[in-house]
């Protein structure tokens, strides 16, 4: 079982993916904003001048190309990272992609959004490491012909943003970390017996080095924090003052969010606010649009930020409907808010198996689990799948090893 596995290649885990979209430069913001919105994948990838050209003409890109990865959450950074962006954010959204592809870059370091475009007969060995060894999240994966053209049906036509060559577009699938790790593991956990059973403290996965911001601090203070943990695959945790975990900036979350009224509510409110505020995204509670509003009413740099339609009779009906009383604010008995429960948060020990830890992280469809004090709930690090690849890996190359 463990040679077949081990003769795995990357197009083995693409199929019934759906494709990649690939967009030249001078693709506006918001054009990539609205392919981002309409899309399959939660991220859209942007090519230099030169790969643009060769992908318009239908080529492929070339393998080990480093290519910009751009999500919603990157959008939400470049608007409120700048201030000139925070204050005119409809003009932030109208420039080129280039500039957001540039902004992710220079805030997250050498590889921050780095998507890498390998051969579909990759091993998947040999994809690993390419993830590793590039510090990459995401890797590029031509679809075989056939595959390409019996998806195009389901490319969706987005102004602003599409190459010369609209099946072009189609060409590649994507592959992530969490793609892999769920591969390892569905195809057959006692492979990696008696690893997976070990804990996370044991194997050294434990990351002390954690992003994360107080409640009472501005929202504002945990976008650089928000720019690294998209680089690195995990999020910004949101503590008490006793750093307990009470909940987290999630950058997958963020894709429900519209822009301009989340760079509103990140201008004005505390880290525990916004955390609420995206929770309830659809609805979010009166007093807090009340709050963004009395906070933008004189501040010239965000006061023409938008918010979301809202008045106090459709926050009053939407209270009354299922939907509005499942995601109403809750208030402590002291009537201040009171933020969202770790229930929502993939947490663990540092005594938890790596089993129990990856079956955490899959079945809330994110990359890390946030590690906490068994007994105070104080946040102690984090176990990323960057790292549980890397112990994963080993496992395999040693099994390889012994095979031959």
């Amino acid at each position: 079982m463990a040679a077949s596995l081990l003769s795995h290649v990357v197009s083995d885990l693409c199929i019934g993916k759906p494709p990649a979209r690939v967009l030249p430069p001078s693709t506006p913001v918001a054009a990539a904003l609205a392919a981002l919105r309409t899309g399959d994948d939660p991220f859209v990838f942007v090519v230099d001048a030169d790969e643009a050209l060769r992908h318009s003409r239908g080529k492929k890109i070339a393998a080990g190309c480093v290519v910009v990865k751009v999500s919603v959450a990157d959008v939400l950074c470049y608007v409120c990272g700048d201030a000139d962006n925070l204050s005119d954010p409809a003009a932030a959204l109208g420039r080129p992609v280039s500039a957001l592809a540039a902004a992710v870059h220079a805030g997250g370091g050498d590889h921050h959004g780095a998507a890498l475009r390998v051969d579909s007969h990759t091993s998947l060995l040999d994809a690993i490491d390419a993830l590793l060894s590039n510090d990459a999240q995401t890797l590029l994966v031509p679809l075989h012909a056939h595959a390409a053209r019996s998806r195009k049906h389901h490319h969706v036509h987005v102004s602003g943003c599409s190459p010369a060559n609209p099946a072009a577009a189609t060409d590649y699938c994507v592959l992530t970390r969490e793609d892999i790790v769920r591969h390892l593991f569905s195809y057959s956990i006692s492979l990696f017996a008696p690893v997976a059973a070990r804990t996370v403290a044991s194997l050294g996965l434990v990351r002390r080095d954690v992003h994360a911001v107080h409640a009472d601090d501005d929202a504002l203070d945990a976008i650089p924090l928000l720019r690294r943990s998209i680089a690195d695959g995990t999020a910004v945790a949101v503590v008490a003052d006793d750093d307990a975990l009470v909940g987290e900036i999630c950058p997958g979350v963020l894709g429900s969010c519209d822009i301009e009224s989340a760079s509103a509510a990140f201008a004005a409110l505390s880290a525990g606010d916004v955390m609420t505020y995206i929770d309830c995204s659809l609805s979010p509670p009166e007093f807090l649009l009340r709050s963004i509003r009395a906070q933008l009413k004189g501040d010239d740099a965000a006061s023409s930020l938008p918010l979301s339609p809202s008045s106090s009779s459709s926050a009053s009906s939407d209270e009354d409907s299922s939907f509005g009383r499942a995601r109403r604010a809750r208030r402590s008995s002291s009537g201040s808010f009171r933020w969202r429960s770790t229930k929502d948060v993939a947490a663990c020990h540092a005594g938890s198996s790596l089993v129990a830890v990856m079956a955490q992280a899959l079945a809330h469809r994110v990359g890390y689990v946030w590690v906490v004090d068994e007994v105070s709930g104080a946040l102690t690090g984090v176990v990323s799948f960057a790292d549980v690849l890397a112990v994963l890996r080993e496992h395999l190359r040693a099994g390889d090893t012994q095979m031959n």
